[in-house]
Protein backbone atom coordinates (compact mmCIF):
# COMPACT_ATOMS: atom_id res chain seq x y z
CA UNK A 1 0.00 0.00 0.00
CA UNK A 2 1.40 3.45 -0.95
CA UNK A 3 2.21 5.99 1.80
CA UNK A 4 -0.54 8.37 2.65
CA UNK A 5 -0.46 12.02 3.56
CA UNK A 6 -0.96 11.19 7.15
CA UNK A 7 2.06 8.94 7.24
CA UNK A 8 4.27 11.21 5.16
CA UNK A 9 3.36 14.49 6.76
CA UNK A 10 4.91 13.89 10.18
CA UNK A 11 8.06 12.57 8.52
CA UNK A 12 8.15 15.48 6.16
CA UNK A 13 7.54 17.90 8.99
CA UNK A 14 10.43 16.42 11.02
CA UNK A 15 12.77 16.58 8.05
CA UNK A 16 11.74 20.16 7.29
CA UNK A 17 12.13 21.18 10.90
CA UNK A 18 15.61 19.63 11.07
CA UNK A 19 16.69 21.35 7.85
CA UNK A 20 15.23 24.63 9.06
CA UNK A 21 17.26 24.32 12.29
CA UNK A 22 20.44 23.45 10.37
CA UNK A 23 20.04 26.27 7.88
CA UNK A 24 21.27 29.13 10.11
CA UNK A 25 24.22 27.00 11.28
CA UNK A 26 25.12 26.16 7.71
CA UNK A 27 24.64 29.77 6.71
CA UNK A 28 26.99 30.84 9.52
CA UNK A 29 29.55 28.23 8.52
CA UNK A 30 29.34 29.09 4.81
CA UNK A 31 31.98 31.87 4.95
CA UNK A 32 34.43 29.61 6.87
CA UNK A 33 35.45 27.49 3.86
CA UNK A 34 35.67 30.67 1.82
CA UNK A 35 37.85 32.26 4.51
CA UNK A 36 39.99 29.15 4.69
CA UNK A 37 40.25 29.14 0.93
CA UNK A 38 41.12 32.82 0.65
CA UNK A 39 43.59 32.94 3.59
CA UNK A 40 46.50 31.43 1.61
CA UNK A 41 45.81 33.95 -1.17
CA UNK A 42 45.92 36.74 1.39
CA UNK A 43 49.03 35.35 3.09
CA UNK A 44 50.89 34.66 -0.14
CA UNK A 45 51.75 38.30 -0.97
CA UNK A 46 52.75 38.93 2.64
CA UNK A 47 54.96 35.85 2.72
CA UNK A 48 56.35 36.69 -0.69
CA UNK A 49 57.26 40.20 0.50
CA UNK A 50 58.88 38.77 3.63
CA UNK A 51 60.77 36.20 1.55
CA UNK A 52 61.92 38.88 -0.87
CA UNK A 53 63.07 41.12 2.02
CA UNK A 54 64.98 38.27 3.63
CA UNK A 55 66.56 37.34 0.31
CA UNK A 56 67.70 40.94 -0.20
CA UNK A 57 69.10 41.03 3.32
CA UNK A 58 70.88 37.72 2.74
CA UNK A 59 72.38 39.02 -0.51
CA UNK A 60 73.41 42.24 1.21
CA UNK A 61 75.11 40.37 4.05
CA UNK A 62 76.68 37.78 1.77
CA UNK A 63 78.80 40.41 0.01
CA UNK A 64 80.63 41.61 3.17
CA UNK A 65 80.85 38.03 4.36
CA UNK A 66 82.47 36.95 1.13
CA UNK A 67 84.71 40.05 1.14
CA UNK A 68 85.85 39.32 4.69
CA UNK A 69 86.59 35.70 3.91
CA UNK A 70 89.93 36.49 2.24
CA UNK A 71 91.34 38.70 5.05
CA UNK A 72 90.06 36.16 7.57
CA UNK A 73 91.90 33.39 5.78
CA UNK A 74 95.07 35.53 5.55
CA UNK A 75 94.91 36.43 9.24
CA UNK A 76 94.30 32.81 10.16
CA UNK A 77 97.40 31.76 8.18
CA UNK A 78 99.43 34.52 9.84
CA UNK A 79 98.16 33.49 13.28
CA UNK A 80 99.05 29.87 12.57
CA UNK A 81 102.54 30.87 11.36
CA UNK A 82 103.16 33.06 14.41
CA UNK A 83 101.94 30.32 16.73
CA UNK A 84 104.33 27.83 15.11
CA UNK A 85 107.18 30.35 15.43
CA UNK A 86 106.25 30.97 19.08
CA UNK A 87 106.24 27.24 19.78
CA UNK A 88 109.58 26.79 17.98
CA UNK A 89 111.23 29.67 19.87
CA UNK A 90 109.97 28.43 23.22
CA UNK A 91 112.72 25.79 23.56
CA UNK A 92 115.71 28.06 22.73
CA UNK A 93 114.20 30.76 24.94
CA UNK A 94 113.96 28.32 27.83
CA UNK A 95 117.56 27.15 27.22
CA UNK A 96 118.84 30.74 27.11
CA UNK A 97 116.88 31.60 30.23
CA UNK A 98 118.48 28.67 32.08
CA UNK A 99 121.94 29.72 30.82
CA UNK A 100 121.28 33.32 31.88
CA UNK A 101 120.18 32.15 35.32
CA UNK A 102 123.30 29.99 35.68
CA UNK A 103 125.60 32.81 34.55
CA UNK A 104 123.85 35.23 36.88
CA UNK A 105 124.43 32.89 39.83
CA UNK A 106 128.10 32.48 38.84
CA UNK A 107 128.47 36.25 38.44
CA UNK A 108 126.92 36.79 41.86
CA UNK A 109 129.27 34.24 43.44
CA UNK A 110 132.33 35.79 41.77
CA UNK A 111 131.21 39.25 42.78
CA UNK A 112 130.89 38.11 46.41
CA UNK A 113 134.38 36.54 46.26
CA UNK A 114 135.79 39.72 44.69
CA UNK A 115 134.19 41.85 47.41
CA UNK A 116 135.56 39.60 50.11
CA UNK A 117 139.08 39.71 48.63
CA UNK A 118 138.81 43.44 48.09
CA UNK A 119 137.89 43.85 51.76
CA UNK A 120 140.69 41.50 52.90
CA UNK A 121 143.35 43.17 50.75
CA UNK A 122 143.99 46.20 53.03
CA UNK A 123 144.13 43.93 56.08
CA UNK A 124 146.61 41.56 54.39
CA UNK A 125 148.61 44.52 53.09
CA UNK A 126 148.83 45.94 56.62
CA UNK A 127 149.88 42.52 57.97
CA UNK A 128 152.45 42.17 55.20
CA UNK A 129 153.85 45.64 55.93
CA UNK A 130 154.01 44.88 59.63
CA UNK A 131 155.85 41.57 59.05
CA UNK A 132 158.18 43.19 56.55
CA UNK A 133 159.01 45.93 59.02
CA UNK A 134 159.56 43.33 61.75
CA UNK A 135 161.77 41.29 59.45
CA UNK A 136 163.81 44.35 58.48
CA UNK A 137 164.19 45.31 62.09
CA UNK A 138 165.32 41.80 63.06
CA UNK A 139 167.68 41.66 60.12
CA UNK A 140 169.22 44.93 61.16
CA UNK A 141 169.62 43.75 64.73
CA UNK A 142 171.03 40.39 63.72
CA UNK A 143 172.89 40.79 60.40
CA UNK A 144 174.83 37.54 60.36
CA UNK A 145 172.69 34.68 61.50
CA UNK A 146 174.94 32.18 59.71
CA UNK A 147 177.84 32.79 61.99
CA UNK A 148 175.93 32.62 65.21
CA UNK A 149 173.59 29.88 64.12
CA UNK A 150 175.24 27.38 61.85
CA UNK A 151 172.99 25.27 59.72
CA UNK A 152 173.10 21.51 59.92
CA UNK A 153 174.74 21.48 56.49
CA UNK A 154 177.66 23.59 57.69
CA UNK A 155 178.08 21.42 60.76
CA UNK A 156 178.35 18.25 58.72
CA UNK A 157 180.61 19.68 56.12
CA UNK A 158 183.51 20.31 58.49
CA UNK A 159 185.81 17.25 58.73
Amino acid sequence: MPPTFDTLHPLSYTLHSTLYTLHPTLYTLHPTPYTLHSTPYTLHPTLYTLHSTLYTLHSTLYTPHSTLSTPHSTLYTLHSTLYTLHSTLSTPHSTLYTLHSTLYTLHSTLYTLHSTLYTLHPTLYTLHSTLYTLHSTLYTLHPTPFILHPTPYTLHSTP
